[in-house]
């Protein structure tokens, strides 16, 4: 809990700051920065140095539906601000190749007869659907890949497309009274969450809030409840609900989680069923009754969806387990991780981890969705086991903990490598750069998170006996932290936390540098390097800033992608499983071993 003037902010134990936190030294250094930083600031609003910009710069940064800033629109002006026609088209092509996220919240046969018949009368339209369109578009330049594109000043561009289409966006929700919960409001909130999340580069509070709507509207539209329950709702408009309220679920989840909240959304408010393995087109209007669901094999429009809500069904059992403040027993521990891992167990074949050989030739979505639900399973052990981590036992091997210590360091490795394979392959040249747009602030949070644990292990010489790996990890992160520290605060503290921990543990390299010189040095290589491997000064390059940094010249080139070589160490869930000779019934008679319980990051028993 931290107190201030102007502020008063809670997260749970289990998030990255607070175990920052935990580390005492850390702790009062960045103590004494923020102090100092403030102190500047206040200078400098006194002496009027102060640039007059930041202000306004700041505020249009802020969530609009929240805040304002803009004016009214009415239907006319909203219309006025549409691109040509030939060029809405293109977007809405981009986002349903290219937005699997959230584009299985739109039934594509269904939105182009809406499409068509906008173009022919655009006036009598619902300005909510207009929105959604708008939504649908600015969602497609953030994907959209500018050295594709014949024009130079696409780069500074697409930033001004990206707050024009987003503030068209929310005027046409107001316009439409989305409170009123009428059709088409609930698509378009996901994707305007989805926007605010996608153009920051840290955590913001006010996307939390703006989830509060999301889910109270889909709870409103009775979405929790499945539609069978509802004999007037068609089988399409019952499949699309199943898909959105999955949608919103993984939201839920991973939104609260990165502001260190508990979930908003409990499994006894909610019986709606898995949505079905189908496309678009095994849908219409006309259908009577669903079809059987399409083997799990095959890769449709619904299967990211349904193999995202498996393992964010066990996150949740998680987190309550997390954010309950009564005493836990260390069997209903056991007894989630069994659900964590029967969870990824019964993930489609498709999206489960492969071997080298066998992922080379699939398609960066399909490889971009098997490392998200990689990062879902680690994020599920690391926020079960991490109150164990540093418990202290006679030996290595002793007590009930043991494994949860072993399985809490295995996840948070595990989680550092995706976030390397990420790295290096969103880079031009690699095999995911045209995905490198899901590269967001929810996945960076549990590398954040991974990155403390290891630093917190280090710094209390508790590294269970791999200290030279959680070095060699953490020396990896630190490069990756400090070429985004530019462009995220969070980064920036993640870089001077590693150097400050592998300079204290005594570690050979030279941690006592000056972060910002170090960055802009690296940036300066980084334009060497491009202008080495294309001829030219290529913009295009450098457009994400130095987040976007590689350290070696030759991964323009596919050939020479890292992608093999990293992937094979992620191994199939099935293969990481080790066998539990726990008694789960025992554990929780309470006869076994020492009755443990669950700590908090204070040493408090709940």
């Amino acid at each position: 809990m931290r107190v201030s003037d102007s502020e008063l902010h809670y997260v749970g134990g289990d998030h990255w700051t607070a175990i920052l936190d935990s580390i005492a030294d850390l702790k009062d250094h960045f103590d004494r920065e923020e102090q100092l930083k403030l102190a500047t600031s206040s200078d400098q609003i006194q002496n009027g140095t102060g640039d007059p910009g930041n202000l306004d710069i700041h505020a249009s940064r802020h969530s609009l539906l929240l805040y304002g800033g803009y004016r009214p629109a009415s239907h006319a002006e909203i219309l006025a601000c549409l691109p040509p026609k030939g060029a809405v088209d293109r977007y809405v092509s981009r986002y349903f190749s290219r937005q699997e996220l959230v584009s299985s919240a739109i039934h594509g046969p269904t939105f182009l007869q809406e499409y068509e018949a906008f173009w022919a009368n655009p006036s009598g339209t619902p300005v909510v659907w207009i929105s959604l369109l708008f939504s649908m578009i600015c969602l497609a330049v953030l994907a959209s890949d500018t050295r594709d594109s014949v024009h130079g000043d696409d780069v500074e561009q697409q930033p001004l497309q990206t707050n024009l289409y987003r503030e068209r966006l929310v005027q046409s929700l107001i316009l439409g009274e989305y409170t009123n919960s009428g059709p088409y409001v609930l698509e378009t909130m996901i994707h305007y969450v989805y926007i605010e999340f996608a153009i920051r580069a840290d955590a913001d509070k006010g996307i939390w809030f703006l989830l509060a709507l999301e889910v109270n509207l889909a709870v409103r539209m009775g979405y929790h409840r499945d539609p069978s329950h509802f004999p007037g709702i068609s089988p399409l408009k019952s499949e699309m609900r199943r898909r959105l309220w999955a949608t919103v679920v993984q939201g839920d989840i991973l939104i609260s989680s990165q502001m260190g909240m508990p979930r908003m959304i409990s499994d006894w408010q909610c019986d709606t069923a898995e949505p079905r393995n189908l496309n678009d087109a095994d849908l219409d209007q006309d259908t009577s009754e669903l079809p059987p669901p399409r083997p799990e094999t095959e890769i449709t429009t619904a299967l990211g969806a349904i193999a995202r809500r498996r393992i964010l069904t066990a996150l949740g059992t998680i987190s309550d387990l997390a954010a309950n403040v009564k005493s836990c027993k260390y069997a209903e521990v056991m007894r989630a991780d069994a659900i964590l891992r029967e969870a990824a167990a019964s993930i489609p074949p498709p999206f489960k981890m492969k071997s080298t050989t066998a992922s080379i030739t699939d398609s960066p979505q399909v490889i971009m969705s098997r490392l998200f639900i990689s990062h879902l399973f680690y994020k599920g052990q690391i926020t079960l086991h991490r109150r164990f981590i540093l418990v202290e036992s006679a030996s290595a091997g002793e007590g009930l903990s043991f494994y949860s210590r072993q399985a809490c360091l295995d996840a948070c490795l595990g989680m550092l490598r995706i976030q390397h394979i990420l790295d290096e392959e969103t880079l031009p040249g690699g095999l995911l750069h045209t995905m490198r747009w899901r590269v967001s602030s929810i996945i960076k949070h549990q590398f954040l998170t991974a990155t403390m644990i290891l630093c917190s292990l280090l710094h209390r010489g508790q590294t269970l006996h791999r200290e030279q790996e959680i070095i060699k990890t953490l020396r990896s992160t630190r490069a990756i932290w400090i070429r985004s520290s530019s462009v995220s605060q969070e980064a920036k503290k993640a870089a001077e936390t590693v150097s400050f921990v592998l300079g204290r543990a005594g570690d050979v390299h030279d941690y006592g540098i000056d972060l910002d010189a170090e960055r802009t040095g690296a940036a300066s290589m980084w334009q060497d390097m491009s202008t080495n491997a294309n001829g030219s000064n290529d913009a295009a390059l450098t457009s994400n800033g130095p987040a976007m940094l590689q350290t070696t010249t030759d991964i323009h080139e596919p050939t020479k992608s890292v992608m093999p070589s990293l992937l094979v160490n992620l191994t199939p869930f099935d293969q990481q499983m080790p066998n539990l000779d726990f008694d789960l019934d025992t554990l929780e008679s309470g006869t076994a071993s020492d009755g443990w319980m669950v700590m908090d990051s204070h040493g408090t028993w709940w």
